[in-house]
């Protein structure tokens, strides 16, 4: 099976390696699979332990890449609700499922084929030859050795070719497609009524004191300060780094004449041009016509008898500037095509060219004006020229000066003052940090890691170099810690107000549109229901399930489409929350099911392809779900919730 199925695996080898394989030896460690570790298990399959440290490493790993894919700004509340943690166990647990159940059936990756595939990687290799030395330090790269990085290679090959399998065996007939064309191109007619939040807000009454206190004695378990910490840190930047740089008065001269040379080529000239357009395929007859046509009209010019303006007017070829007089405007360096700007920058103002050749014909060219920025004295850009100079050396500094940090910082693992010291830097104090967020550099997911790592928090002693960029790093100590803690009532009152508040608004604006919905059932027209409720009717109109019309909340067509026709002939209709606060309810008029017919050759193959995938990807669901209920798994509830907290 797996050697029928090797030309699937040669496609992806390079994100194998490079990607995948490195993945799970950060997050699990070498020999994770079938060894347990030293810690606790956060679970077991048939023995075969998840222990808590590869645990911690892979929510860590997992909400790090949430975080970059979501744009850096995530809410630690965001990511809580998407209940990273239990993902990440579930993956685990079924691939130490499937693992066992290949190992098992006899499923092996040949030696030959392994050797293949790393043989044929780009990356361990050097003038098209494979490299021993590269590929050798790639593995040393990621903490593990030869025997173990190719042990897991093949059982990642092994894993990816049997998920290939089974989604590759599904099959699509034509009542499935028919079907999936009949939803996905279904149009239906559908109009909404919002009720505004704003209308209610001031009728529903404040909370009253025991209703706060009832709220709070009932939810008391969500008003806890989290643990945090502040941190004493040592931070390499090129912000920090710059004042170690020392600029010399030669640096610093070159600097200046480099920025001279930049300011006197800055220059910017009004242009005018008249163009006699030649056609690509011209002969040399027809390209001398034109240039004898253009030297006339520069005698014309010279000698006063025509204006160029008026020429441009007349003849020029040019109909972006031809109604200008030729005039191009302000050109700045770079703009014009050569050799076009090769004339441009040899004349004088008021001075014409000889004809200029260019891919689109002749041109005659003016400078009207010339416009050159100022050279100031050295004195005043002084410090910029310093900062570019020194941002220049930042790189090099960087490297010594984090080798110095790192090495200091564990010679006195009990303060920072030896290395700050020595490197000229001052040691700084963060905001409150927790495990889930913090402010500057509390905010990279590593150095949280890091200030609740045993090391730090415990022991108190210096982290590791933290590593947050390609020069930028920090070394972090334990300054303060808090325990978590529950927060009094007085902390939280205000924010009980307002919850309480809004859900009193929910409460109101969900009973307004469960009466409209009860009106619409019974035949009341839309509108007269909407202005009975203090609403307003947005009239129907037809929709498509991936449309997006302007100013058409995307809700309101996700929930038109999941709405399910009524038995009788009443509109259908369903209320949704909007983002905005308000409350809506849609109200389906009518629906048309999409014609198979009509569909191309094409389309039906992407749709056979996507039916085969999430049939495949059903096949591998119930195959987990049947090898998961003959597996032993084994879960500690205790040290997976106390896991990365």
């Amino acid at each position: 099976m797996l050697m029928d199925l090797r030309e699937r695996i040669q496609g992806w080898i390079a994100y194998l390696i490079i990607g995948l394989i490195s993945v799970p030896f950060m997050l699990w460690g070498v020999g994770e699979y079938f060894s347990g570790g030293k810690n606790k298990p956060v679970a077991e399959v048939d023995g075969l332990p998840i222990t808590e440290q590869a645990f911690e490493q892979a929510v860590s790993a997992q909400r790090q890449a949430l975080i970059q894919k979501l744009g850096g700004k995530v809410s630690a509340e965001l990511l809580q609700s998407l209940n990273v943690k239990e993902q990440v166990l579930n993956q685990m647990i079924d691939e130490r499922v499937l693992s066992l159940f290949a190992h098992r059936a006899g499923f092996r990756a040949p030696d030959s084929m392994v050797a293949d595939l790393i043989r044929s990687e780009p990356a361990f290799k050097t003038n098209g030859a494979f490299d021993v030395k590269k590929y050798e330090e790639f593995i040393a790269a990621q903490g593990t050795t030869v025997p173990a990085f190719e042990a897991r290679l093949k059982q990642d090959i092994v894993m990816r070719t049997l998920e290939t399998a089974l989604r590759e065996s599904a099959i699509t007939v034509q009542p499935d497609m028919d079907m999936l064309v009949r939803l996905r191109d279904q149009t239906r007619e559908a109009g909404y009524i919002t009720l505004a939040r704003s209308r209610v807000v001031n009728a529903v009454s404040a909370p009253t004191e025991d209703q706060i206190k009832a709220y709070y004695t009932a939810h008391q378990s969500e008003f806890v300060q989290p643990e945090r910490v502040k941190l004493h840190y040592i931070e390499l930047s090129p912000q920090t780094l710059a004042p170690l740089v020392k600029v010399t008065d030669a640096e610093l001269k070159q600097a200046y004449e480099h920025y001279k040379t930049k300011q006197e080529a800055a220059v910017t000239r009004t242009v005018r041009h008249i163009l006699i357009s030649v056609p690509k395929d011209a002969d040399a007859a027809t390209v001398e016509a034109a240039k004898e046509k253009l030297l006339a009209i520069r005698t014309a010019i010279l000698s006063g008898k025509k204006t160029f303006e008026a020429e441009a007017k007349a003849v020029s070829d040019d109909p972006g500037s031809k109604a200008q007089g030729g005039n191009l405007g302000e050109v700045a360096p770079g703009q014009m095509f050569q050799p076009f700007e090769t004339a441009m920058d040899a004349l004088k103002v008021g001075e014409l060219s000889e004809p200029v050749r260019t891919q689109y014909g002749w041109h005659l060219i003016e400078v009207t004006k010339e416009s050159k920025p100022d050279i100031k004295p050295l004195d005043a850009v002084r410090p910029g020229l310093v900062a570019e100079v020194q941002a220049r050396h930042v790189e090099k500094v960087y490297y010594d000066e984090s080798e110095k940090l790192s090495d200091i910082t564990y010679e006195h693992p009990d303060s920072l003052i030896p290395a700050a010291e020595a490197l000229g830097l001052k040691v700084q104090t963060s905001d409150w940090v927790s495990r889930e967020s913090g402010k500057g550099i509390g905010e990279n997911e590593k150095v949280r890691h890091a200030a609740f790592s045993k090391d730090v928090l415990t022991d108190k002693l210096n982290s590791n170099l933290v590593e947050l960029g390609t020069d930028h790093a920090v070394v972090i100590r334990l300054n303060t810690h808090e325990p978590a803690s529950h927060l009094a009532l007085d902390e939280v009152r205000q924010q009980i107000t307002q919850r309480l508040k809004a859900e009193a608004v929910d409460q109101r604006l969900a009973a307004e549109a469960k009466q409209i919905r009860q009106a619409l059932s019974q035949g009341t027209d839309p509108q007269q229901a909407a202005t009975a409720a203090g609403g307003v009717w947005h009239a129907p109109v037809w929709l498509k399930r991936q449309d997006h019309p302007d100013g058409l909340p995307p809700e309101i067509i996700q929930a038109a489409f999941a709405t399910p026709p009524t038995a009788d002939s009443h509109p259908a209709s369903t209320s949704i929350h909007l983002k905005d606060g308000d409350e809506a309810v849609v109200v389906v008029t009518q629906i048309k099911s999409g014609d198979p017919s009509t569909i191309s050759a094409e389309d039906k193959q992407q749709l056979a392809a996507q039916i085969e995938q999430a049939e495949g990807q059903s096949a591998l669901a119930a195959l987990l779900a049947t090898l998961r209920q003959e597996t032993k798994i084994t879960i500690n509830s205790s040290i997976e919730k106390s896991a990365t907290q």
